[in-house]
């Protein structure tokens, strides 16, 4: 039996029963609260980024044709012509647009000492399966940063000039069908007079 006025009893008796309990429950229930909102957090992160669509895949390297597309990419086209200035090959897709030639003349812009003229340009272009084209300078995807909207083929477009105030430009042909975009480049190099 302890004595109530035993300090070493009581105290030692009311601090086995009541301390011992309450800091793991205290744990426990930080830990609990922490994890539930952790949960709905995550849920209200989940709930308002599936009504988001994530960006169209846009090309980094203006050297190379992409497609932007939801479907896996199949096949890749057959070789076409070579082009009259260095151009890229497209990657195409089944059922999507295709951009099955580019060329452009001249392939080298002769420009004067002056670099502040202009070389006109003539580009001609066959796509298969587009509904809407657009072409570009210093772009890897033409329907985002257009110059024009453009027809589908061109036997002799000349909207666009060189800038001899630049040592190389690139021209990009984009056209868009089937919910695919398919970009193909052009370099063009300056030679002074």
């Amino acid at each position: 039996m302890t004595h109530p006025e035993d300090p070493s009893q009581t105290s030692d008796a009311t601090d086995s029963r009541s301390a011992s309990p309450r800091p793991p429950r205290r744990a426990a229930l930080a830990v609990g609260s922490a994890l539930v909102l952790g949960g709905i957090a995550l849920a209200i992160w989940a709930v308002t980024t599936t009504g988001l669509t994530a960006p169209e895949a846009q090309p980094t390297s203006v050297s190379t044709a992409t497609v932007a597309s939801t479907s896996p990419v199949a096949e890749t086209s057959p070789a076409s012509p070579p082009a009259s200035a260095a151009s890229t090959p497209p990657t195409v897709s089944t059922g999507g647009p295709v951009i099955s030639e580019l060329s452009v003349e001249p392939t080298v812009a002769a420009c004067p000492d002056d670099r502040e003229s202009t070389v006109p340009l003539t580009f001609s272009w066959t796509s298969e399966g587009a509904e809407r084209a657009w072409i570009g300078i210093a772009t890897s995807d033409a329907s985002v940063q257009p110059a024009a909207e453009v027809g589908l083929s061109s036997a002799g477009f000349s909207g666009l000039v060189f800038a001899c105030s630049d040592a190389d430009q690139v021209f990009t042909l984009t056209v868009q069908g089937a919910g695919e975009t398919v970009s193909e480049t052009i370099a063009i190099t300056r030679e002074l007079d």
